[in-house]
């Protein structure tokens, strides 16, 4: 992974340099975060295992509400969490990165206007 990409997955996560350095490389420097987004060093292989883990669960849940529309199950209608406490009030055994994996489905499935946003 390349400075580029490592910015391009944070934004599709919709993450802040803050956050990313808090939830994904667990050492809340957001300074070391920018240094790798610039390309300054070598971006750790947990901070890239831990993005790769995060696609294929976004891979993982998008598929399975394409299948649900395909198959006419549902009425194409996902909730859109404002904030961790709303994503917690409903998933109350999830946590932030999955909250994070969450919005990034709901918001490309409506880009694509196959699910509507409540």
């Amino acid at each position: 992974m390349n400075h580029l990409e490592l910015q391009a997955l944070r934004q599709l996560f919709f993450m802040t340099v803050e956050e990313s350095s808090a939830y994904i490389s667990h050492d809340n420097n957001p300074v070391t975060w920018l240094q790798w987004e610039r390309g300054e060093g070598e971006i750790p292989s947990e901070v890239i295992e831990t993005f790769m883990q995060m696609i294929i669960k976004r891979k993982t849940h998008i598929n399975a509400i394409i299948d649900k529309i395909n198959s006419r199950i549902g009425n194409n209608t996902m909730r859109f969490f404002p904030d961790y406490a709303s994503f917690l009030a409903v998933y109350r055994e999830g946590d932030y990165l999955q909250w994070k994996i969450y919005q990034s489905v709901a918001a490309q499935l409506y880009a694509y206007d196959l699910e509507r946003l409540c």
